[in-house]
């Protein structure tokens, strides 16, 4: 009887600290980031798994009839979402598309978090800049359960701007019709004078829901450009925030940038194809 007291009670407490955590903290210090310039992070970059991963599955082929680099996205997101029927708790426990791919033509079916990385993938395999995300809480080096959520980030070339795709809900944002990263996300939470429209296939998925999911995790961000082996956090410079999970846990981050300039600065004009023109294709109906 004690034993059972013992762990109702601990199961308590670390319900009441995750739904404080989650609904409260953030909201009580609503960090912002820092302008300004510091070393800069480094491009993806392709590497032979990604060429490998383009040639068995034809990858050129699914966007062949696309013009811009947002055609190409949705193109690539609805091959990625049709690999498999997504099974809630279920994941392949790999960082390779290649196996996670192999083992579904043998039958096996994951969850969404999967698709994160297949897509990611194929993007960077096809010549589209993508990286991998962890959108952490405040609190995520310490928390026992859910501090983190992970999606991608992806360098739109005619919009020449980084965009939040959430692979696992099949999910873009727009404000005011533009395309949103997850810190353009965060400062239009924080501003409340947004006009954020959800781009979502998912059927019941609704702009307030996702924002409401989405915002506690916007507090720290960590990216791994694909093809690079290398971490990099932007946090708030008024946050202290450790390299360590749980202390003695895997590491969150190899550098630390403050600075939101140089986390999502711009490529350079002459990386770009110069006869793109500006997109105006939305790749599914926003849902207000």
């Amino acid at each position: 009887m004690l034993a059972l007291l013992v762990i109702l009670s601990l199961f308590l407490m670390v319900f009441g600290v995750c739904y404080w955590s989650l609904n409260h903290y953030p909201r009580s210090r609503p960090f912002r980031y820092s302008p300004g310039s510091e070393m800069p992070l480094p491009d993806p970059k392709r590497t032979q798994l990604m060429a490998v991963l383009a040639q068995r599955y034809e990858l050129e082929t699914i966007i062949k009839h696309a013009r811009l680099d947002s055609e190409r996205l949705d193109a690539l997101q609805r091959w990625t979402l049709n690999r498999w029927e997504p099974q809630n708790g279920s994941r392949s426990g790999s960082h390779n598309p290649l196996d996670i791919l192999a083992r579904v033509s043998q039958g096996e079916q994951f969850g969404r978090s999967d698709f994160v990385t297949v897509l990611g993938h194929a993007l960077q395999a096809v010549g589209i800049p993508a990286r991998l995300v962890e959108l952490h809480t405040r609190d995520s080096h310490w928390r026992p359960l859910g501090g983190c959520y992970t999606g991608l980030e992806v360098f739109l070339s005619e919009e020449n701007t980084w965009v939040w795709v959430d692979a696992q809900y099949d999910a873009i944002i727009l404000n005011k019709g533009r395309y949103c990263s997850a810190l353009d996300i965060k400062d239009a939470l924080l501003s409340r004078t947004h006009e954020l429209e959800l781009i979502s296939a998912l059927e019941g998925t609704d702009i307030d829901s996702y924002l409401a999911f989405l915002a506690p995790f916007l507090d720290i961000i960590i990216a791994q450009p694909l093809g690079q082996s290398r971490r990099f956090a932007l946090v708030p410079p008024q946050l202290r925030f450790p390299r360590r999970h749980h202390l003695f846990g895997r590491t969150l981050y190899d550098q630390v940038c403050h600075s939101r300039d140089t986390f999502y600065a711009v490529r350079e004009l002459n990386q770009l194809i110069p006869t793109r023109p500006k997109s105006t294709f939305r790749p599914r109906t926003a849902n207000a």
